[in-house]
């Protein structure tokens, strides 16, 4: 059987090109090992061989242009070696370098058809960036973690080359991406939750197959100046939309909302309107659309002077499901429309 072949990343520094004063190197390509590509081969027993080593300045491969003028020289360079897989770094808690090493593995996965791997700190900022579609073993803060981190990187390409199955992060040390799958187990739930649960009562070691989510904090919008002058929207996560759901909304899982008229309506009549919602008994909001967006009582509030108005159109997705990136994105494109026209605050509804 044929030795497999990797070719791999690493920086001006891990090159012995030079520190600060070198970041500004440009490609250059080595036959021999250099810096960690040394210690990883010994590591696969000759299984797998580097067969090139590519570095960069950190400060040149950032610059975008720098960027976009050598990828067709890296992408050449791959495409006539062929290898089974590509690796960059590590780069531990460096930005520019995790950032460079990400950003190529992306590149090479997505475009090249290529298997790549990188390692990095877990607070590295190219993690966030890129982690949810590539492989990050995770190392320690400084370089001061390359043996602990290498064999674990060297393991995971390995298997990568090999077309192997990948199994979960916890088991193979690459950073969580956030995407789950289905498997079966040889124990029931209940029998592994009560193993956990012993575990934890005698103060044992143990891994929860469910971590908690750790939620980023979302800075309050500031106070509406005036709300007897400002304009308000009607915005719901609960599926209400026109009979027969024209714009085919999904009713989980959602990848966009409607937004549909109501300047001509005193309140939302259930003979043109219902929830397609997946997550709850639509019973209620179908019998009256306005339990779920209150159109009518904010009209009375509107002709008593509470508000400055109501926009003419009404805002509607499904909440179920929609994992929260997605959620971003849609609340993204709904405020931005808001803003356009001049939209001061905004009513929120949900099930």
């Amino acid at each position: 059987m044929s030795t497999l072949k990797a070719v791999y990343y690493i920086n001006q520094f891990f090159a012995g090109i030079g520190g600060e004063d070198k970041a500004d190197t440009g490609l250059t390509v080595f036959d021999e090992k250099k810096g960690p590509a040394i210690g990883i081969e010994s590591m696969w027993n000759g299984e797998m061989k580097v067969a090139k080593v590519l570095s960069c300045g950190d400060n040149f491969i950032n610059n975008e242009e720098n960027y976009e003028s050598v990828i067709p020289e890296i992408a050449q360079i791959i495409r006539e070696i062929n290898p089974d897989v590509f690796i960059a770094g590590p780069a531990f808690n460096a930005g520019r370098y995790g950032v460079a090493c990400a950003k190529l593995c992306d590149y090479v996965r997505r475009e090249l058809n290529i298997p790549s791997v990188t390692a990095m700190y877990f607070e590295n900022p190219a993690v966030r960036m890129y982690v949810r579609d590539n492989y990050i073993v995770e190392t320690g803060e400084t370089s001061g973690s390359m043996r602990q981190a290498l064999p674990t990187l060297a393991k995971l390409s390995l298997k990568l080359a090999k077309e192997e199955k990948i199994g979960p992060a916890r088991l193979e040390g690459y950073l969580p991406t956030g995407h789950r799958y289905n498997e079966y187990h040889e124990k029931t739930g209940a029998q592994r939750t009560v193993e956990i649960l012993l575990k934890k009562l005698n103060n044992e070691k143990y891994v929860t197959e469910v971590p908690l989510r750790g939620l980023e904090m979302v800075e309050s919008a500031d106070p509406v100046a005036s709300i007897k002058a400002a304009k308000g929207a009607l915005i719901t996560t609960g599926g209400l939309v026109p009979k027969g759901n024209p714009d085919g909304l999904k009713q989980a899982f959602s990848v966009t909302y409607g937004k549909y008229d109501i300047s001509q309506l005193d309140s939302i009549p259930a003979s043109d309107y219902e929830s397609i919602h997946g997550g709850y008994d639509t019973t209620h909001v179908n019998e009256d659309p306005n339990r779920l967006v209150p159109l009518d009582e904010l009209r009375k509030l509107e002709q008593e002077g509470a508000f400055g108005g109501i926009y003419h159109e009404f805002f509607t997705t499904c909440g179920i499901g929609t994992n929260v990136e997605r959620g971003k994105d849609i609340g993204r494109r709904i405020v931005a429309d808001l803003r356009q026209a001049g939209v001061e605050f905004g009513i929120l509804t949900s099930t």
